[in-house]
């Protein structure tokens, strides 16, 4: 896949998932329904990934690590759980979602073309199409179903 392509799935992704609870009211966004948490849980943890895949990215672009010196994201359970904890109440959190989300595609936009697409040698993608799959389009993919089940269970 192109950069153009991976970023256009990765807008879709977004726009698809943002379409569903955008008219959600206020206190939707308190309801717990993904193991202990909540929308607004969900959405600060999805907005914690971006924010720190945003500085993954804009390091890459510089030919830096993707992570800062002291930074290790390998153990994602205490990242998400610290994520989680800086959950914004209601609908700010949806737009505290939209803030970081804005900043990581713009970071995507904003790296060389050759950090996209697959590396033939290492038979892998390339660095930003990895930070694009993991904490973007694959991020969809993995809570989409989730809150489908919810908002289906709410009438919603």
């Amino acid at each position: 896949m192109s950069k153009a392509d991976e970023i256009s799935a990765l807008e879709r992704a977004y726009t698809e998932f943002r379409d569903r609870i955008a008219n959600l009211p206020d206190d939707a966004y308190g309801e717990v329904w993904l193991g202990e948490w909540n929308l607004s849980q969900l959405l600060a943890h999805m907005a914690g990934w971006y924010r720190q895949m945003t500085i993954a990215l804009e390091r890459v672009s510089r030919g830096e690590r993707p992570s800062p010196e002291g930074v290790d994201w390998s153990d994602v359970e205490a990242w998400n759980r610290r994520f989680a904890a800086e959950a914004k109440p209601g609908r700010a959190a949806l737009e505290d979602w939209d803030e970081a989300f804005h900043g990581y595609l713009a970071a995507a936009k904003a790296a060389p073309e050759e950090l996209f697409g697959v590396d033939e040698e290492r038979g892998r993608p390339r660095i930003a199409s990895r930070l694009l799959q993991t904490a973007g389009v694959g991020h969809f993919e993995e809570h989409r179903p989730e809150l489908e089940e919810w908002l289906a269970r709410r009438g919603s």
